[in-house]
């Protein structure tokens, strides 16, 4: 059965990018770690197929170099295939803003990388779960789980050609003045609010939107959801305080909760997007799933 490195490529991150980086990366690859497979995605195979396939190949190590975007589908492949149990799961931050990778201190520098995943530590990362829409669809998220403010940045950002890592934080502040924020139900655990939220997230990693830090709360290892919300904030408040984003310290905002959950719903008028990918509208539930995926990485410190 093999056990060297399979990666599996998105050559479509980074704005595309991630291709013709792959091609100066694996001549590295080969020199230090000998022999190595991999995969590249293209349109006539999808990253959830070509996870199935390395895992019916007897690949255990798969290495998922993209963006957040590309763990996403990798990751919510091996769960709808019941295959978390059997995977050790090493990302390689090639995307626009590689923020999963932040809060799990992988770092992009390809030598760096390296030495990382040859250190093999890893962490069995608890897996969240969203349930949304008319039908109950389902997906399983990773990182961070947006709604209101963020599920619109990202709906609206999906089909610009220009991907960098300040993107996001560029259209947050754009679009923010003339956003106006749905009336929503917010519950959780025993609590429920009601009012019009400009923003509600869900976090297993910490970072979203290029570095930004809405729920630093967060832990991947923990039993439990990090929840952000922020209800009935004037937006005049909201841009002065902006650059807490960027630090800890976004719940010392009047206006915003920072908290834990194991369970939160949602209903209203709000989109959602999970992993820096638009899924679709509410109603939402959100839970974190029994099974783990042990994830190699420098976290914690």
């Amino acid at each position: 059965m093999p056990t060297d490195p399979h990666f599996i490529v998105n050559p479509a991150a980074a704005g595309g990018r991630a291709l013709r980086w792959w091609k100066y990366a694996l001549p590295v690859l080969q020199k230090r770690f000998g022999r190595i497979s991999f995969a590249v995605s293209n349109e006539r195979q999808s990253l959830a197929e070509l996870t199935a396939a390395a895992v019916t190949a007897g690949h255990e190590r798969l290495v998922g170099v993209g963006g957040d975007g590309t763990h996403h589908d990798i990751i919510n492949a091996l769960v709808h295939q019941n295959h978390t149990d059997r995977i050790t799961y090493a990302p390689l931050p090639l995307g626009s803003g590689n923020d999963w990778c932040r809060t799990l201190r992988v770092p992009r520098h390809l030598i760096r990388w390296m030495q990382v995943y040859q250190k093999g530590k890893t962490i069995n990362h608890r897996i969240g779960k969203l349930t949304f829409g008319a039908g109950a669809q389902v997906q399983y998220f990773i990182n961070v789980a947006g709604l209101a403010y963020d599920a619109e940045v990202v709906r609206r950002s999906a089909n610009l050609d220009w991907k960098h890592r300040l993107l996001y934080p560029l259209l947050t502040a754009a679009y923010l003045p003339g956003f106006q924020p749905p009336k929503l139900a917010l519950k959780y655990d025993s609590h429920t609010i009601e009012g019009r939220f400009h923003t509600i997230n869900l976090g297993i990693g910490r970072y979203n939107g290029g570095g930004m830090q809405p729920v630093p709360q967060a832990d991947p290892t923990a039993d439990i959801l990090a929840l952000t919300y922020a209800v009935n904030t004037p937006v005049n408040r909201i841009i002065r305080n902006s650059w807490r984003l960027f630090t800890p310290t976004i719940g010392e905002m009047e206006g915003v909760t920072t908290t834990h959950a194991r369970e939160v719903t949602v209903t209203g008028p709000t989109g959602l997007e999970a992993d820096g990918e638009f899924l679709g509208t509410g109603p939402v539930r959100a839970e974190l799933i029994e099974q783990r995926l042990r994830v190699v990485c420098g976290w914690p410190a």
